[in-house]
């Protein structure tokens, strides 16, 4: 009698791919909020399921054609497919912001979700050296790695709470479309909101509610423009075991990516001096959005997603521009 072969792990494969390829890679999840509509079908402003916006998913990328560069009535447009490998749906809902014991709102991986893909780093913001930070109330160290760690102090001058921002100014990240960060802490300690400034604007990404896990890392991605923000692009999502976190984005008009990079701001509350921030893989990126067309389910293995990449004009558009 033939022996039965195993079941693969497509999780731990993934895991140890990624040591040997950039094949395998963590991307973001993304499906876009669900509108209610009026009495005559027309869609509103009003949200009637919020966004799911969840990073740091261990995906296997197979690459058909990156860019294609084609010319449309309404001017050049970069298009491309790929297919994405992805553990089955069983596998996938055991991980914390997927499980929906913690998340209610996903039920699968469904046509025209987004899987979000590290296209290039535009600036990695330094975490591996603690001279490129300046702060009130804080101490840096770092491990000459990847890490940075901020002990908090609560003490000092009455009113004034700990702040801490990077040194370098003047960076170009023209090029870039999201921000992403990951973060852990000792004590508790909440996060506030992030800053980009610029000489005379920035954008800010605010949250008065979010206390930092201490046991596992929190990962922070979201878009990153500029310009005035219109509906829905004001507001972002953080999900913590599950739960979301609503965030607003908002920018001033003025705020210019070329060489306007003033500094990266962490804003941080803690009532405990002593308290630690952690935090690493802080980047600029320019994101692929890779749009799911069709959906090849191995129930007992893994997912095959086929998806297409629809961008706008050339980066040469938009650095003239």
């Amino acid at each position: 009698m033939a022996q039965k072969l195993q079941k693969l792990n497509m999780g731990n494969i993934l895991k140890q791919v990624g040591y040997i390829t950039g094949q395998s890679r963590k991307i973001t999840y993304y499906r876009p909020p669900i509108y209610t509509r009026d009495d005559y079908g027309v869609e509103t402003a009003t949200v009637n399921t919020n966004e799911i916006l969840i990073p740091n998913v261990q995906a296997y990328m197979r690459n058909i054609r990156e860019k294609d560069y084609v010319l449309q009535r309404g001017g050049h447009n970069i298009i491309g497919t790929s297919r994405v490998y992805l553990p089955n749906l069983t596998t996938l809902k055991n991980f914390p912001n997927f499980n929906q014991t913690n998340n209610i709102l996903f039920n699968e991986i469904e046509g025209f979700d987004k899987l979000i893909d590290v296209d290039r780093v535009v600036y990695q913001i330094p975490t591996s050296s603690s001279t490129d930070w300046e702060g009130t109330n804080v101490t840096f160290s770092a491990d000459g790695d990847e890490l940075l760690t901020v002990t908090l102090n609560s003490s000092g001058a009455a009113g004034v709470t700990p702040t801490f921002n990077t040194t370098a100014s003047s960076k170009n990240i023209l090029e870039s479309n999201r921000l992403t960060l990951e973060i852990k802490a000792s004590g508790t300690v909440l996060l506030n909101n992030i800053v980009s400034s610029g000489s005379s604007e920035k954008v800010t990404f605010t949250n008065t509610v979010l206390t930092v896990p201490t046991d596992s890392w929190l990962t922070i991605d979201y878009p990153f423009v500029s310009g005035t923000f219109t509906h829905p692009a004001s507001t972002s999502s953080v999900y913590l075991s599950g739960t979301r976190y609503g965030v607003d984005i908002t920018s001033g008009s003025g705020f210019s990516y070329k060489e306007n990079l003033g500094v990266f701001n962490l804003n941080v509350s803690s009532s405990a001096s002593g308290n630690k921030l952690y935090l690493r893989a802080a980047k600029y990126y320019k994101g692929i959005d890779w749009v799911v067309h069709s959906v090849n389910d191995y129930n007992d293995e893994f997912m095959v997603f086929d998806c297409v990449r629809l961008a706008g004009k050339r980066e040469s558009r938009r650095r003239a521009y």
